[in-house]
């Protein structure tokens, strides 16, 4: 590694952390609507992350004109995640939505 990445990380690593990261979607689970997501800059992986309903958007089913939400994640996109702190403790990463470049418009 190189030893100026190490040195910002060990900086970084004593600041207060945000409680928002970037990431790339790495691997999705369509059925449990999850999602696990490569973090920028550096690449460590969460685990399965639940994703905000409101970032799933509607489409029309066959003839029925029911609309039903589609999950639009796939990898290689771009999302905005926050990290929950539980009452125990515990963490755990969300998915707020897509980083649109035009993923979305085009799906």
């Amino acid at each position: 590694m190189n030893p100026t990445w190490q040195n910002k990380r060990d900086i970084e690593g004593m600041l207060p952390a945000s409680p928002f990261v970037f990431g790339r979607v790495v691997s999705v689970d369509k059925e449990e609507r999850l999602v696990k997501v490569e973090f920028e800059p550096w690449g460590g992986e969460s685990g399965w992350c639940k994703c905000l309903k409101d970032t799933f958007y509607p489409i029309t089913t066959g003839t029925t004109g029911i609309y039903e939400p589609e999950f639009p994640y796939k990898p290689e996109q771009e999302v905005l995640l926050a990290c929950v702190q539980g009452a125990n403790g515990s963490s755990q990463y969300v998915v707020l939505g897509l980083l649109d470049q035009g993923e979305v418009a085009e799906q």
